[in-house]
């Protein structure tokens, strides 16, 4: 019983570390000045994430809505209407009978219509709406098919994975440059089987993917975790002993901000919150976001 409550030795902590180093003020200040660093740092890319998080919320609200009225403008251009409405066609219907004949002027006194007679003449001008309108429902009914031009599939060639080539970050600015670093090694590299089939196996571990694709969803859950971008192929250089959050908050604004490979909804973000910057008179801010060459 004795030898349970027998203790092992106690770890060393940040506490005995400070009380150790006060003996030393100047590096006792060092480590003062590296920790409120290191937690200024840590608030900021986190009050910087919440405000991107909410404007991201908001652009996508506003890209929607832009997406949607151009689609229904799209599909009001696309689809002309081939007839007037029904409405034109009632009023062109009276002017017709509300226009004089042409002997009218020369016959002053015209003997008055009988009875059958002018039944007869509005069963003809009701039967002529009907088919009028029957006829403008069927226009406007019909499928347009647009004839395709045939494809000889026999001769058409797969197109493989390339090889992969360093990306070129010449159009990127030279601060931007400077935060990132080539691979030592080829990320990942193409190899035609015996069988025909294409693998692409990563550069960093043993595995293999049937497709680019799936390489590129591999590097983003694994090899993100590292700095390394499967967008641009470059790995972001990052602060000195930066912990999991840091490493995760560098990769968001990079990807963010000045990735040169990015999507084009990406770069329409981009695009947006540099305006809206610009508009409020916040220049510097806006020239954080990169907007690669069309």
């Amino acid at each position: 019983m004795e030898s349970c409550k027998v203790r092992g030795p106690s770890l060393l902590t940040l506490a005995d570390l400070k009380n150790y180093l006060r003996t030393e003020p100047l590096y006792f200040q060092v480590l003062e000045n590296y920790l409120h660093n290191a937690a200024n740092l840590i608030n900021e890319l986190r009050a910087k994430m919440e405000r991107n998080e909410r404007q991201t919320h908001e652009e996508q609200v506003t890209l929607h809505l832009l997406e949607r009225n151009q689609v229904e403008t799209w599909q009001e251009k696309s689809v002309p209407s081939l007839v007037d409405d029904d409405g034109n066609l009632e009023e062109e219907m009276e002017v017709v009978v509300s226009e004089p004949f042409l002997n009218e002027e020369v016959i002053n006194v015209a003997p008055p219509a009988t009875v059958s007679d002018r039944r007869e003449i509005e069963t003809v001008i009701f039967n002529y709406a009907n088919v009028t309108k029957s006829v403008c429902s069927a226009i406007r009914s019909r499928t347009i098919r647009v004839p395709m031009l045939e494809q000889d599939r026999n001769n058409e060639v797969p197109a493989g994975p390339a090889v992969f080539q360093v990306p070129s970050l010449e159009a990127l600015p030279a601060h931007y440059r400077r935060a990132l670093a080539a691979p030592e090694i080829d990320p990942y590299m193409v190899t035609k089987k015996v069988d025909g089939s294409t693998a692409i196996g990563c550069g960093f571990c043993q595995k293999e993917f049937g497709t680019l694709k799936g390489w590129r969803i591999h590097a983003s859950r694994t090899l993100r975790q590292n700095g390394f971008c499967q967008k641009c192929n470059h790995f972001v250089k990052m602060p000195h002993a930066a912990s999991t959050e840091v490493i995760e908050a560098v990769m968001e604004f990079h990807s963010m901000e000045w990735c040169p490979k990015v999507t084009k909804v990406v770069v329409y973000e981009r695009t947006a919150k540099g305006r809206k910057l610009e508009l409020v008179g916040r220049i510097e801010d806006a020239k954080r976001y990169f907007i690669p060459d069309k």
